[in-house]
């Protein structure tokens, strides 16, 4: 049997409260978990990526459209900020 590779958490969408009257909560509970980790994750990623660009030497960030002032803004938002 081959491995099924999916990009969606299966963890945020599985259903492990069973048919009882407290699953809604339960649910909402493990998804408000699961959330909350791939949030911190992001957030790590983010912070892990604009200490890497800040060691850059300065004609590196040039060729690729930063200056010190625009990494932590090009970490958030995935693109450079704009000159006008």
């Amino acid at each position: 049997m081959q491995a099924q590779i999916t990009t969606n958490s299966l963890a945020a969408t599985a259903p492990h409260a069973g048919s009882t009257a407290n699953a809604s909560f339960g649910n909402a509970v493990w998804r408000w978990l699961v959330l909350s980790v791939q949030t911190v994750a992001h957030r790590r990623k983010i912070a892990r990526d604009a200490a890497l660009l800040r060691d850059y030497p300065d004609f590196m960030l040039r060729d690729i459209g930063l200056d010190r002032s625009t990494i932590a803004q090009a970490c958030q938002t995935g693109k450079p900020a704009s000159s006008n």
